[in-house]
């Protein structure tokens, strides 16, 4: 994502978007410091180009590319952040952009710099500004935004030398090749700021080419894996080029704080450097992009005592409170970083302080299946009320409750009621037959991309599950419904959002991994937990919706009693629940 998009703030008498001033840089607001420029015509008009021109993989270039204006708010915040107690290292301070499409983050930090005083902004642009980008004619509109940055009263020879240095400085090529750098001088730099292009290494139109890919494991020595963004060589290579005690500021996607695709990108970033602010929201910013963000800053040098992480949280960049004390900052090994947000995510202040021991792996095991056997039952689909192996998907279940047979699902393209598997169909496919058979057993089963954790238990073994669900099977049949108990708790739910929020297509949902849900703690107090499956039971028995609810809100305190939850961290995790439920 490069070319910086006009938000949802009211524009400005003057044309340019009235940004959001990081709460550090009073002074600097005071003397006029505002946001990127709202999309000029000129850019639409490229974008519109890139959108109706056709790239490998076919999709647009627009879309290969990751061309997405950055909200003017989101750049002022980020640049702000980064300049936070700034100290150069080098005169002039040296910036780049490594991804700077039309030029929206290096207009702004250049604005900024310019309202300091005693600062010159021809002399900013010609020794400050650099950057970097792909797409040629992006470039040529950088250039614009930034001369047109010039006081009405530089001379026409002051203009020529910033025009000259500007052809320089912004090069075109790929931040991923060194040979783009080379091309900006071999000095560090001061500030690297912007917002990589984002590029999914699932889908055919965005995928790395096999050269590139191997480019980017050769720049990132090995840390950016086969199947993660773009961004994240982006990051790596970004903090690669800072001085001594450089910033680097970058628009990342909120994913990266969860993925298990970056983890390795997410431990070399910190051997690097040290993360300084972070904020993130649960709407999204792009209205022409279905992605959520976050933002990033991080300072080089050793520092033996750092100072606490300042965070910000939703649209209105709003300050969370201190991070020292109540929030761990993430470590080199760490999971996840999504801990450092957990309490903004709404997660309960307890989630991640349950004593853990046992986990639910050291009783079950659990697995998720792949597209392979999603295709592989093509030809063996039945639509059949008495179904014998009847084919379960995510929309049929809910919490101790199955919905198959009350709803329409589509699968392969067809819309069915009453799904189910023919088994003598597959007889042709023995990897698919023994998947199915091995499916077959008494079972819970999880579903993805819930707002709790929804299991249903399949005590019977008949049904078939469909990607993307897990299957969850106990060591011991008779531990059914207590695994399904431990599963499926409140205590389990919160911990999920505390680890692993951003990782979900929506910013309410829940998405754990069967390696995830197995990592879980179990219940300690054998009493509890025995009734709190006896609960789960109960509630998946009810005839009538307050029945249900009644089981289930006795499963909730229950269980999380069965973690030693009492008095107010009790309470708060059953609320945290319960709203998720629609009590």
């Amino acid at each position: 994502m490069r070319l910086g998009r006009g938000g949802r703030l009211a524009p400005c008498a003057a044309g340019a978007y009235l940004g959001v001033v990081g709460r550090h840089d009073r002074d600097e607001s005071k003397a006029g410091v505002h946001g990127a420029d709202a999309p000029r015509s000129s850019e639409r008009a490229h974008l519109a180009r890139l959108a109706a021109t056709a790239a490998r993989g076919g999709v647009s270039r627009r879309k290969a590319q990751g061309a997405h204006y950055t909200p003017p708010a989101l750049v002022d915040h980020l640049v702000a952040e980064a300049l936070v107690g700034f100290r150069r290292s080098t005169t002039p301070v040296r910036i780049v952009d490594p991804a700077c499409g039309s030029g929206n983050f290096l207009v702004a930090v250049a604005r900024r710099l310019a309202a300091r005083r005693g600062a010159d902004m021809a002399q900013i642009l010609e020794h400050s500004i650099h950057g970097i980008d792909i797409d040629a004619a992006a470039l040529a509109l950088a250039r614009e935004a930034l001369r047109a940055l010039l006081p009405a009263s530089t001379t026409a020879r002051r203009r020529a030398a910033v025009a000259r240095a500007l052809d320089a400085h912004l090069v075109h090529g790929d931040a991923l090749s060194e040979r783009a750098w080379r091309g900006l001088g071999s000095e560090r730099f001061d500030l690297v700021l912007g917002n990589p292009p984002f590029l999914g290494q699932l889908k055919r139109g965005t995928a790395s080419t096999r050269t590139r890919a191997r480019r980017v494991s050769r720049t990132t020595a090995g840390a950016v894996k086969r199947y993660a963004d773009t961004s994240a060589a982006f990051l790596l290579r970004g903090l690669e080029a800072l001085g001594p005690t450089g910033r680097l500021g970058f628009v990342m996607p909120l994913s990266f704080l969860a993925a298990a695709d970056v983890r390795s990108a997410r431990d070399a970033a910190l051997e690097r450097a040290m993360l300084r602010a972070i904020w993130a929201a649960k709407e999204g910013l792009f209205e022409d992009a279905n992605v959520r963000v976050c933002a990033l800053v991080f300072e080089a040098g050793p520092r033996p005592s750092p100072p606490p992480l300042r965070r910000a949280f939703g649209l209105e960049f709003k300050p969370l409170p201190d991070a020292r004390e109540c929030v761990p900052t993430p470590r080199p090994g760490d999971e996840t970083w999504s801990p450092m947000l957990a309490d903004a995510f709404g997660a309960p202040s307890v989630a991640l302080g349950v004593e853990e021991g046992r986990s639910i792996g050291s009783i079950a095991r659990a697995t998720a299946d792949f597209r392979d056997q999603y295709y592989g039952l093509r030809g063996a689909l039945v639509e059949d009320r008495g179904a014998p192996a009847p084919l379960i998907t995510t929309k049929h279940v809910d919490l101790a409750s199955n919905a198959w047979g009350a709803c329409d699902v589509r699968i392969l393209g067809a819309r069915m009621r009453h799904p189910g598997v023919d088994a003598r169909a597959l007889s042709n496919t023995p990897k698919m037959l023994a998947w199915m058979r091995a499916r077959r057993v008494p079972k819970i089963l999880v579903a993805t991309q819930t707002k709790v954790i929804e299991a249903w238990v399949d005590e019977a073994g008949d049904a078939v599950p469909l990607v993307p669900l897990i299957t969850v099977t106990p060591a011991r049949r008779a531990d059914l419904w207590r695994v399904a108990a431990a599963v499926a708790s409140p205590v389990v739910a919160a911990r999920a959002v505390a680890l692993y929020a951003g990782s979900a297509l929506s910013a309410a949902a829940i998405k754990l991994s069967a390696r995830q849900l197995l990592d879980m703690p179990l219940p300690r107090d054998a009493r509890q937990w025995t009734r709190s499956a006896r609960e789960l039971k109960r509630a998946s028995l009810a005839r009538t919706p307050a029945a249900r609810e009644r089981a289930l809100r006795a499963f909730a305190s229950a269980s999380c009693q069965a973690h030693g939850l009492r008095g107010r961290e009790l309470a708060e995790v059953l609320a945290f629940w319960e709203s998720r439920m629609g009590f």
